[in-house]
């Protein structure tokens, strides 16, 4: 974590400087007092459009109250709007308004490929092995996660029942944490959390660990509450902050581990892992019997 201790704010700095600014140069500074949290999402070309004034009063205005740059501007102004604050916590979004279809489908594709490329480098090949050996001889795998981390715990959840595992997940939060106080020793508790802070998995966790049983966690890579309670860490790049506009390329990891971990289930077993998928296909794409004569 960088040390941001001797940064001083953006808004000292303009307050200072405001009888100085021209009228365009003021427009951006009544913008940034008024909105300092928005403001820090914008790139450039937004904060002009919102502040009403110009691309090139945006520039001066970061010379004028002397900002190194446009991101030094940003950065100052996250330790005003987010003191005390983990680094995790600040945004680094650049949002714009009305972006074209192709600027979006390439932006996406574009961060979707680059965080897919670092995921490789986060993953212990011994701890997804350790993992799968926990959930084969599990009583049950009870999966816990909420939001879009909840998405990806109930899409394990239907893996591992194609497999023929037993595997539990709701997405009632209440209804996790009461599960958490009476799992058993035998079970596994898979807990899916991007950040490992978030207070109902951390206290799935804790509980999970006071019943003896398994801990699997899939979260970023860092220290967090959850990794440090689980005694398997799956773990995926830190390629978005946790204040984020929504979970993107974090939860394209987190299924591309569980993809990674049904494929290596599915060939450890591969006879009996073909039978199962067999009969759950049967079951919910029945075969068209034989019309009666």
């Amino acid at each position: 974590m960088d040390d941001r201790s001797n940064i001083d704010g953006a808004l000292v700095a303009i307050n200072a400087r405001l009888d100085t600014m021209s009228e365009s140069e003021r427009k951006i500074a009544d913008y940034v007092f008024r909105e300092p949290k928005k403001a820090l999402h914008f790139n450039i070309r937004e904060l002009a459009k919102q502040s009403g004034s110009s691309q090139a009063a945006v520039v001066r205005f970061c010379k004028r109250n002397g900002f190194v740059s446009y991101s030094d501007f940003k950065l100052r102004l996250a330790r005003d709007v987010f003191q005390n604050s983990d680094e995790r916590y600040i945004p680094d979004l650049e949002l714009e308004s009305e972006p074209s279809a192709s600027e979006v489908i390439r932006g996406v594709v574009d961060r979707t490929q680059r965080s897919l490329s670092s995921l490789e480098a986060s993953l212990d090949p011994s701890s997804m092995e350790a993992a799968v050996d926990s959930i084969f001889h599990a009583g049950t795998t009870i999966l816990f996660g909420v939001g879009a981390s909840g998405v990806v715990a109930y899409d394990f959840m239907q893996k591992l029942i194609r497999l023929g595992l037993p595997a539990l997940y709701t997405s009632d939060t209440d209804l996790q944490l009461t599960t958490a106080t009476t799992i058993s020793s035998k079970d596994v508790a898979f807990i899916v959390s991007y950040s490992g802070e978030n207070w109902a998995m951390v206290e799935a966790a804790k509980h999970a660990k006071e019943r003896g049983a398994k801990i699997i966690s899939l979260t970023m890579d860092s220290r967090n509450t959850v990794r440090s309670i689980a005694q398997t860490a799956l773990l995926v790049p830190v390629t978005e902050r946790i204040y984020r506009q929504g979970a993107g390329t974090s939860r394209i990891n987190q299924l591309a581990v569980v993809d990674m971990l049904y494929t290596l289930m599915l060939s450890k077993n591969l006879d009996d892992s073909i039978s199962a998928i067999e009969k759950t296909m049967d079951a919910t794409h029945p075969r068209l019997s034989a019309k009666e004569t």
